[in-house]
């Protein structure tokens, strides 16, 4: 009777099989919300928070107190998770750490919890923040940015012609240089820039409104921001000039199409966040190989 030999599990998986389970035992411990980001292909929901109950050898399991459309069609889907831990000993400091899984299974209480099995996420990162990371793009994965000065709570932004659009000037040369869950970077030439903000003054805010496709095909995802002007940048060279945004606020628009203006949280725009991961893992991947 012949024997199935199973390869032992090598030292570097070992090791980064332990940091999952070390971070794992410091959620238990700390018992920080997680914030949840689906698939948008079962939930366009961007605010979901949730606890960790437990996790096993191959698995964890989570509770949302209540979210509404919840099936078996989502077992399957990809899940991002995003928490906060302390330090040791307590308040020398907090990290944003991330990863992502996928549903292993749901199950729905009579009371309208949620517990969601998801798959054992193979690392946790600590989460790149804005001053070290930004991510490059470019039309494919924005393929549509409009720019305003900041449109008040109450603007029918339909109503309100943009001073830029990717759309309509990008063969002016205005388009997105790079973004992270907390800013972006916009390039515009010179005469564009004179035509549209004749004026740039910093610290002055603005109201931008743009589309994120996380792979081709996929679905947009359309985001609704309040974002403050920190830098300009002149390129002679190019004949362009780059401005620099911090994020502020998020927006949503009402049952009367009009805009409602709501306090970022984590510092960071939701739902956002899963694109600059996926948009990072893509240009790691293209970037070519230097081999010896």
């Amino acid at each position: 009777m012949s024997s199935l030999l199973i390869a032992p599990e090598t030292e570097e998986a070992a090791t980064k099989r332990k940091l999952v389970f070390d971070r794992l035992g410091d959620i238990l411990a700390q018992r920080p919300k997680l914030r949840l980001e689906f698939d948008e292909a079962v939930s366009s929901v961007k605010d979901i928070t949730a606890t960790l109950l437990s996790h096993g050898v191959s698995d964890l399991t989570v509770e949302v107190t209540a979210l509404d459309g919840v099936s078996d069609k989502w077992v399957g889907a990809g899940v991002s998770c995003f928490f906060r831990l302390y330090e040791q000993p307590p308040h020398e400091g907090a990290h944003l750490f991330t990863f992502t899984s996928r549903i292993v299974s749901v199950h729905r209480q009579a009371n309208g919890v949620v517990q969601f099995r998801l798959a054992l996420p193979e690392a946790i990162y600590q989460a790149q923040r804005r001053h070290s990371v930004r991510v490059d793009v470019d039309q494919r994965k924005v393929p549509s940015l409009k720019v305003w000065r900041e449109l008040p709570s109450g603007t029918a932004m339909a109503a309100k012609p943009p001073l830029l659009d990717t759309e309509a000037d990008a063969k002016s040369g205005f388009k997105v240089r790079n973004i992270s869950a907390t800013g972006l970077g916009l390039d515009l030439s010179e005469v564009l820039l004179r035509k549209a903000l004749p004026r740039q003054n910093k610290g002055e805010r603005f109201s931008l409104h743009f589309m994120a496709l996380g792979s081709p095909g996929s679905p947009a995802a359309s985001f609704l921001v309040n974002a403050t002007l920190c830098n300009v940048i002149d390129r002679p060279q190019q004949s362009e000039i780059s401005l620099g945004f911090e994020f502020v606020a998020e927006g949503v628009l009402n049952e009367a199409k009009r805009i409602v203006w709501h306090p970022l949280k984590l510092d960071e725009v939701s739902g956002l966040g899963k694109f600059i991961f996926k948009w990072n893992l893509d240009n790691s991947r293209e970037k070519p190989s230097h081999e010896s």
